[in-house]
């Protein structure tokens, strides 16, 4: 009888020892302080290293983008001026109808029909059609010229760039990211106009965080 009870206590049990030691081993499952701590340090090192690399990456995309927009309408201006047979005019926009001198070129630029012209400032003068219309970049990256580009650049027939008189026009646009995740020597690039029309791009060696006009 005695016998018979202790088989009946040991029934489904193959080793009464190791189910002791796996049932322990499972108890003691999951994270200690010490490992939790450990791993929370590591993420936040890997976090320190990473953050700024991404915004890095983000300024310079669109850095890339509003260099592209820019080159893009300056390219289309010129080709137009040539098609055409007539001036075609890029200048700053807030409204996307008119030229503005009261604003840079971060509001927004207008490229229009530019055939009749007066005074020193481009102007869109009845009749005269707008082509295309830029919003600006809509953020921190801002975009500005030179003196002689500050507000306009336009081309003439020929796909020469012209200033309202006629006289040759030549000058750079800056487009910048004043932030802190790139350097002066990575934060800018510059569109370079020639009088005869060349549209260039370029990175300058040293550009402060203050962004200021080339």
């Amino acid at each position: 009888m005695g016998s018979l009870t202790c088989q009946t206590q040991n029934l489904g049990v193959t080793n009464p020892t190791t189910f002791e030691l796996t049932n322990a081993r499972f108890k003691q499952a999951g994270f200690t302080l010490v490992e939790l701590l450990v791993t929370i340090a590591v993420a936040a090192v890997i976090l320190a290293f990473g953050v700024p690399s991404f915004q890095a990456s983000i300024a310079s995309n669109r850095l890339t983008s509003l260099t592209n927009d820019m080159v893009g309408t300056l390219a289309q201006a010129r080709s137009e001026a040539i098609r055409r047979g007539t001036r075609v005019t890029v200048c700053t926009s807030a409204n996307g109808t008119a030229c503005t001198t009261s604003a840079d070129w971060n509001t927004g630029w207008i490229t229009f029909v530019d055939g009749t012209r007066s005074g020193t400032t481009a102007a869109v003068d009845t009749g005269e059609t707008v082509i295309r219309y830029n919003q600006g970049s809509g953020g921190s990256t801002l975009l500005r010229g030179s003196t002689a580009v500050a507000q306009y650049v336009s081309f003439a027939s020929d796909g020469s760039a012209r200033t309202m008189a006629g006289t040759p026009l030549t000058g750079t646009l800056r487009v910048c990211e004043p932030t802190s995740a790139l350097g002066d020597a990575t934060r800018a690039r510059h569109i370079d106009l020639s009088a005869v029309g060349r549209i260039e791009t370029s990175t300058p060696a040293s550009v402060a965080s203050t962004c200021a006009a080339p």
